[in-house]
């Protein structure tokens, strides 16, 4: 009977053995917690703007410079990049307005976004399994897990923090709403909800979570439950048709049929799965883009028809282990749920997987791994000791990780330097690099870059213009030429490849070549003033007056304040002799803010 009563003993549950506020210290923890999640993001402070969708959501995006009623009516109208997240675009408006371009602020308020949303983890996670140890740990790993960095410390994933908050926020509100039927308790969730949608579409699978936590508190899913969730089905029904309508704007709908069979599509799908399991427990290699894979004579690389054994494995570990049954179907359905819209069954953009798409679902995992690790504390005493110091080590290292992972996040050229070192092949990482390098005016680098990029993809048209430019300004005119003529042979409508093409050969005095370049360009794009400026500039180089001042009538006439070209039109009627008409262009492009045109007029005019 004692041997028994003892096993009894060893086999107690976690919630048995929870501490439900008598040890006084527990809730303190949850600020060293923050703390530490605050020292491991830390250098995310002294991080840059990167040139990947921040130009795009920030530097260049005209939107988030209006806060005006006009621009605020604009964020909530229109789709921009191929989304629709009016208050992430909003919180971005107001950080401008107060702060401009200044990335410190902007990362700030991405690491206190995750700080509450740090909080909030605990607190959903304490209401629910009444345990604070299980709490603080899942809100411990959730706010220092390496995979999360992407999501904290790139300025333009703002959506991702932002929508999190909201998201949680309602989630908060039902459990207050289910124990209460407080109905401003399911108002508010409904606000909460709306916002989270309005932050970043991947808010629409919150009902199904919704549901999740009920079968977890209840074990089972009752008519009522489904009937107060029919409003929340509504709203994720219609931002999910305006999130796919807004892609599909975007081109960003990707149509994997042309390489991948719907049979590898499956692999890619369960291998997905898999890939966000194993970066849980071993987050290595980590990327800021992970690259679709290669087929080699029509198959997928061996280890992804390993998925479906690999899944296979984790639910029967979840069958196996009885007693803690419940906690692992709702972690993991809490994973699945969340993560549904990202594995690439609709695929979306040029990744397979992406770190960010763990900030939401990965608390379903956490979850799973805190309650195995009190399970084990709980159940093998003679091991205690290893156990907690494994979970410290663990810790440790996450937290190191997270910590040196963020410093990736610098500035493009470090960034795209370490995609480069994990995926050599990935073309546009190069070209990447290179924008950078030439942002910074390193031209050298760039060139190197974007050479890169063309011994992976010889036809990339993209990296062979901007090598091009990169020449052009070393001054190098003759290989910009050489770049630019390749890009005009992949696209020939292109008219800035022409354009500069004419530009350089202007430089080498190949007037002849650059006059057929604006000419080219003209005929692609009719209607730009500088295109006919800069042609009269070639004509009046080789003496051809009455032809260049043709082309100068029609600059000003696309732009009657083109002051350089009222002036260079009075330069070719000095040439011609006819110094009065000479004088009144002068005149005004002065009027203009003609620089070129004083000195003349005081020579030759009276």
């Amino acid at each position: 009977m004692s041997d028994k009563k003892n096993k009894k003993v060893v086999k107690s549950s976690i919630k048995d053995t929870a501490f439900n506020g008598s040890d006084k210290s527990y809730p303190y923890s949850i600020w060293l917690v923050l703390a530490l999640v605050f020292v491991v993001f830390l250098p995310a402070l002294t991080n840059s703007f990167v040139n990947w969708d921040d130009p795009k959501y920030i530097l260049n995006n005209v939107i988030i410079k209006d806060l005006s009623g006009k621009g605020i009516k604009a964020m909530f109208t229109s789709f921009y990049a191929g989304n629709y997240h009016p208050l992430t675009a909003l919180s971005n408006a107001i950080e401008f307005k107060l702060f401009g371009l200044n990335p410190k602020p902007f990362h700030f308020f991405n690491l206190v976004l995750h700080l509450a949303n740090t909080l909030l983890v605990f607190s959903i996670i304490r209401k629910l399994c009444k345990d604070i140890r299980i709490a603080l740990v899942v809100s411990l790993l959730f706010g220092i897990h390496p995979m999360h960095v992407e999501s904290v410390a790139w300025i333009a994933e703002r959506k991702d923090v932002l929508y999190t908050f909201f998201y949680l926020i309602a989630i908060t509100k039902y459990i207050r709403f289910r124990e209460s039927k407080d109905t401003k308790q399911y108002v508010f969730m409904v606000i909460a909800f709306l916002c989270s949608l309005l932050s970043k579409s991947a808010a629409v699978v919150f009902p199904v979570t919704l549901l999740v936590l009920d079968y977890y508190s209840t074990k089972t899913i009752t008519k009522a439950a489904i009937i107060n969730k029919l409003p929340l089905f509504c709203l994720s029904i219609i931002f999910g048709f305006v999130a796919l309508k807004s892609q599909k704007a975007e081109g960003a709908l990707s149509d994997l049929t042309i390489v991948y069979s719907y049979a590898d599509r499956i692999f890619l799908v369960l291998h997905s799965i898999v890939f966000y399991l194993a970066k849980l427990v071993l987050p290595v290699g980590l990327s800021a883009f992970h690259s679709y894979p290669d087929k080699v004579n029509e198959l997928l690389p061996w280890y992804y028809y390993l998925s479906p054994v690999i899944l296979g494995l984790v639910f029967f570990a979840i069958y196996k282990l009885k007693k803690y049954r419940n906690e692992l179907i709702f972690g993991f359905l809490f994973f699945v749920v969340n993560i549904i819209l990202v594995i690439q069954i609709i695929p979306v953009g040029q990744a397979f997987v992406a770190e960010r798409y763990s900030y939401v679902p990965y608390i379903g995992l956490f979850f799973i791994v805190a309650t195995l690790f009190f399970y084990a504390l709980d159940n093998f005493k003679s091991n205690k000791m290893t156990i907690q110091v494994t979970g410290v080590i663990c810790i440790l290292i996450l937290s190191g990780t997270t910590f040196s992972r963020t410093k990736v996040w610098k500035d493009g050229v470090t960034l795209w330097t370490d995609v480069i070192n994990k995926y050599p092949a990935v073309y546009f990482a190069y070209y990447n690099l290179g924008n950078a390098h030439k942002d910074n005016k390193d031209y050298p680098k760039a060139i190197e870059a974007y050479s890169g990029a063309l011994k992976v993809n010889a036809d990339y048209s993209s990296a062979l213009f901007n090598r091009a430019h990169a020449y052009a300004d070393m001054q190098n005119h003759q290989a910009a030429v050489d770049d630019y003529t390749k890009v005009i042979k992949l696209t020939p409508k292109g008219f800035e490849a022409n354009y500069n093409r004419g530009v350089s050969n202007a430089t080498l005095k190949n007037y002849d070549a650059a006059i057929a370049d604006f000419t080219a360009s003209i005929e692609i794009e009719p209607k730009r003033a500088d295109t006919y400026y800069s042609r009269g500039n070639m004509k009046a180089s080789k003496m051809l007056f009455e032809e260049a001042m043709s082309d100068y009538s029609m600059a000003i006439k696309m732009d009657p304040k083109y002051a350089d070209a009222y002036n260079n039109r009075g330069n070719c009627k000095l040439n011609l002799r006819r110094v009065n008409e000479a004088c009144e262009d002068w005149k005004v492009s002065v009027s203009l803010g003609g620089r070129l045109s004083s000195d003349m007029i005081k020579q030759y005019c009276k």
